[in-house]
């Protein structure tokens, strides 16, 4: 019985020791999405762009973008955006906070313009855990 403890706990350090290994790699964000948060960051007044994330990958994009009509914007008609020439504030922690997720969503809200609010949501798997073999518990 002692053996199988002994092996159980060997295998789950063996598990964490990958995981660990995997999750302290930085990944460039690759170039497509970046684009995307850049002209996002730089264009929408209100709405949401949410990325969700597997194996350190970003593998969708949501944006969800708020038009409020009002007498103001009526008369201001159409807009067109051109691509951002310069760097948004917050591009660097919006790269990092990505670079750090293995799996969940990132969630950028802006409000009149600017980010209101960054939201990390990350996921752990199962097989992460401590304590699964019966070890530790």
């Amino acid at each position: 019985m002692t053996e199988v403890f002994a092996a159980s706990k060997k295998t789950a350090a063996a598990i964490r020791g990958r995981n660990e290994s995997r999750v302290s790699q930085i990944r460039p964000v690759p170039l497509q999405v970046l684009d995307i948060i850049i002209h996002f960051l730089h264009t929408v007044k209100n709405g949401y762009l949410i990325l969700t994330i597997q194996d350190g990958h970003v593998v969708k994009i949501e944006k969800t973008e708020k038009f409020i009509i009002s007498a103001k914007t009526r008369e201001a008609g159409c807009i067109s955006y051109d691509k951002p020439q310069k760097k948004h504030p917050l591009q660097g922690k919006i790269t990092a906070e990505l670079q750090a997720i293995q799996y969940g969503q990132l969630v950028i809200r802006l409000d009149n313009g600017q980010v209101e609010q960054i939201e990390k949501t990350e996921k752990r798997r199962v097989h992460e855990l401590e304590g699964i073999h019966g070890d530790g518990i």
